[in-house]
């Protein structure tokens, strides 16, 4: 019965591995619905839901803009798929998620370097006209690479327990957590910058730095920023398309109009 449940969980990780890669965008990746799933095919939905509430408010918590090296979607469904196979409690999903969330890390830094040369080899065939291997590169070898990074972790962590999972990372050097930590820190800039680079430019930077401000020394909560972005949004959409803001372009207009009459 062990093994069949263990079997039930890899399957679910292996749909949320691939659901952004190649099912779309169903949202398979998100804590709330894996775990809700997990639940239900283990026959503790309740549980299910409550783990996946919680940790979809701890993923929500880590979440940053940009590329980012954190993921603690898998280290949630391993906890949601522990709780409910031990009984234990709620509190026991987010104690295993942490290590579960850097073992993850230190697995999909060296699986994005293995990327990388797939890139390379697809490159050169593109090159050498053999567009099939370019093919199958594509379609075989990065799927497989990502099918095989998730199932042997989330296999070992719920067959065998959580004891697995955090001797697995207590025995990483600290130099090599630091790295990895570090490598993602450098991600997560770089497509923040990335992000930067399209939505910035002279007419609005004033505008993300007032937003910083109000970010940083204000005090206020996301939300409240959320909602006063919202109100200057409405206020200065109001100022250049009605009362004024429309008068004096018709005002202008008609001046360029009687230019050109004169002309």
């Amino acid at each position: 019965m062990k093994l069949v449940q263990t079997l039930i969980v890899v399957l679910i990780s292996v749909m949320m591995k691939l659901d952004s890669r190649m099912f779309g965008r169903l949202n398979f990746e998100r804590p709330l619905l894996t775990c809700t799933i997990c639940g239900l095919l283990l026959g503790n939905l309740q549980v299910g839901l409550q783990v996946g509430a919680t940790m979809e408010l701890a993923t929500l918590g880590m979440m940053s803009i940009g590329a980012s090296g954190i993921d603690m979607n898998m280290g949630a469904l391993v906890g949601c798929a522990i709780c409910i196979m031990t009984g234990a409690d709620i509190e026991t999903a987010i104690t295993i998620a942490v290590p579960m969330t850097l073992l993850c890390t230190l697995i999909e830094t060296v699986a994005s370097v293995v990327r990388i040369n797939f890139t390379h080899m697809c490159d050169d065939a593109v090159e050498k006209g053999d567009f099939r291997k370019a093919k199958r590169i594509d379609i075989v070898y990065g799927p497989v690479l990502y099918v095989l990074c998730t199932i042997i972790p989330v296999f070992l962590s719920v067959y065998f327990g959580a004891g697995v999972v955090e001797a697995i990372a207590s025995s990483v050097p600290t130099w090599v957590t630091a790295g990895v930590s570090l490598g993602a820190n450098i991600i997560a800039y770089f497509g923040f910058a990335m992000l930067l680079s399209t939505m910035v430019n002279k007419n609005t930077v004033v505008y993300f730095f007032a937003g910083f401000l109000l970010a940083a020394y204000s005090g206020l909560g996301l939300t409240a920023i959320a909602l006063i972005g919202i109100v200057i949004a409405m206020i200065l959409y109001t100022v250049k398309y009605t009362g004024t803001g429309v008068q004096a372009a018709s005002a202008a207009s008609a001046v360029d109009d009687l230019e050109d009459l004169d002309n």
